[in-house]
């Protein structure tokens, strides 16, 4: 089995709240403010976001090795949440941000 490594950094707001993490479109769960998470899955590709309330990160599509894969994600700033809070689909950049490392 290979893994996808999630770890989600500090930076940004919802201090306090949990990321939905999907892969194929199936939850696989969830992961907290400086939390990592390790997803076993068989070699392959695979689409990757995050969710929380009705914000959607961007979709990565992951090539796994047997020797795995590490992502990031992170959310926008306080300042921006509070102006998105106002104007949620204002069709700007994604509010959750998923790179691969």
């Amino acid at each position: 089995m290979a893994t996808i490594r999630l770890k989600r950094g500090t930076k940004g707001a919802n201090m306090f709240r949990k990321f939905k993490v999907f892969v194929n479109d199936s939850c696989v769960g969830k992961i907290k403010r400086g939390e990592s998470l390790d997803i076993s899955v068989p070699e392959g590709t695979y689409s990757v976001y995050c969710k929380i309330d009705w914000e959607q990160s961007n979709t990565l599509t992951v090539n796994v090795p047997a020797t795995g894969v590490d992502l990031l994600v992170n959310s926008k700033g306080a300042t921006e949440s509070a102006f998105r809070s106002l104007i949620p689909f204002d069709g700007k950049d994604k509010y959750l941000v998923l790179v691969q490392q």
